[in-house]
């Protein structure tokens, strides 16, 4: 018995960890950039490829993509928070953008309803 768990602990500690990702811009102010027209226009600009995007915008442009498809499965809980406020924010003060973001990252309509549920709470 003690050998099985010893097994069970040698196998978890080799296990892959989830490889997150970078947390470098976690602590962006996001209810301040949905709440002012003009930030939450210039992120999505740069999401939608429609204008330039600044460092940190182009941070998150670059995760879009996979954390939609993986339901934000590498995201810690302050991307989940940043994904659920800057979605729930475009939806309501953005609602074509919102639209146009959808058809750009998830034109099959697979991803998008399952990705706000698990992101939802955060």
């Amino acid at each position: 018995m003690k050998i099985i768990v010893l097994l069970a602990v040698v196998c978890v500690a080799l296990a892959d960890p989830i490889d997150y990702y970078t947390t470098a811009n976690d602590n962006l102010d996001m209810k301040g950039v949905v709440n002012d027209s003009a930030k939450l226009k210039a992120m999505t600009d740069c999401f939608l490829d429609r204008g330039s995007c600044d460092d940190v915008a182009m941070s998150y442009k670059k995760i879009v993509p996979d954390s939609i498809q993986g339901l934000c499965g590498r995201c810690n809980d302050a991307q989940k928070r940043l994904a659920n406020v800057y979605l729930n924010g475009l939806i309501t003060n953005a609602p074509e953008d919102y639209k146009n973001f959808q058809k750009k990252f998830d034109p099959d309509e697979k991803y998008m309803t399952k990705f706000l549920e698990a992101v939802k709470g955060f």
